[in-house]
């Protein structure tokens, strides 16, 4: 699915960010009785830090549990943050209601992963997106507003637009269906778009004209994009810089080129070498070094040391006793977060 989709340069110039966080986190608390050892805390997103920038793609990739679309909603200021901080266009973010989180919803968009449940079942595809530009403060003719809706489904690649408007969603399939979803976010005007795994609910035969059309929008509305998807592979090809995600910590990043081409934290390779490969032949993740081991995802309460260490087949000692820091890779912004390339342990005894 990866061939042909476009591979955008990166800006030579640096460009100030448009969205960013610094260090996020989100802890839920869980109640339980006594059986279950009282209040119980889950750290979903720790510390987590990123920049969007106009015209450019970060992808957030990791398998499902691992906080990624905790952080888009915190993000998307659908969810309080328990730490850190959200800026947008260099200004602090808080919790608002009224006008001004109507402005932020209009500048920072959420594109949500099942477009058959995104969409209102009982109204029409002309209504919905006329709702969206009325909300955002469209105050065009009828007439205006017709030219309008037949521009946003000829932007998404969906003409002639009487041939859609007056459907509803049950009469379009889901390819159609993400287009219209993409429509509703450009409606806003948004500068962000936060795409929650995009196509992992479409048909892989389509997922790609889905990829290209949102790669050309990005670069014709110069828009800055938080790609989330537990897919590696088409990461490499759709953004410029990739974090990789387990248990709520960023545990690698940089370049997507660089990450994907020369990945150093045992979970990246792990992702890299469990996505479908013709090469190896009918190997699937089962045989792939490391999986299958303890501390899944979904297991209990995470180690002290690195998150990891459970399912790395490399850990040391260190790594259950002590979160390891962050140490470049390369020049060029790759970071990883492994005690096996920090300079204290790198080469150490297996564990």
């Amino acid at each position: 699915m990866n061939a042909g989709i476009e591979v955008l340069p990166l800006s030579e110039t640096v460009k100030k960010p448009v969205l960013e966080a610094s260090d996020l986190g989100k802890t839920f608390h869980l109640g339980g009785g006594r059986s279950a050892g009282g209040h119980r805390k889950v750290v979903a997103v720790d510390a987590v830090n990123l920049a969007l920038c106009a015209g450019s793609t970060v992808a957030l990739v990791g398998e499902s549990g691992s906080g990624k679309s905790t952080v888009a909603r915190l993000l998307a200021q659908l969810l309080p943050a328990s730490a850190g901080e959200v800026r947008l266009h260099g200004e602090p973010v808080h919790p608002r209601t009224g006008r001004q989180r109507r402005r932020y919803v209009g500048e920072v968009q959420l594109l949500l992963q099942d477009p058959f449940a995104s969409l209102n079942p009982v109204h029409t595809i002309r209504y919905q997106l006329t709702r969206v530009l009325r909300l955002h403060g469209n105050h065009a003719g009828r007439r205006g507003i017709e030219e309008q809706l037949d521009t946003l489904l000829s932007t998404v690649q969906l003409h002639p637009a009487s041939q859609f408007l007056d459907k509803y969603p049950h009469e379009l399939s889901g390819g159609q269906l993400q287009r219209i979803a993409i429509a509703r976010t450009l409606a806003a005007s948004p500068s962000v778009l936060l795409l929650d795994e995009p196509v992992s609910m479409l048909d892989v035969s389509i997922r790609l004209g889905i990829l290209n059309l949102l790669a050309n929008l990005k670069q014709q509305q110069d828009l800055a994009i938080l790609y989330i998807t537990h897919d590696i592979a088409s990461a490499r090809y759709f953004a410029d810089e990739i974090l990789v995600m387990y248990r709520g910590h960023v545990v690698e990043r940089g370049p997507s080129e660089s990450v994907t081409q020369h990945p150093t934290h045992p979970y990246t390779q792990l992702l890299i070498e469990s996505a479908p490969d013709p090469a190896r032949r009918g190997r699937d993740a089962a045989e792939v070094p490391g999986i299958g081991r303890g501390g899944g995802a979904a297991s209990a309460a995470a180690p002290t040391g690195c998150p990891f260490a459970r399912r790395c087949p490399f850990a040391m000692d260190v790594c259950f006793t002590q979160m390891p820091a962050v140490s470049a890779v390369d020049e060029e912004g790759h970071e990883v977060r492994c005690w096996l390339n920090s300079p204290e342990t790198a080469g150490g005894p297996r564990h």
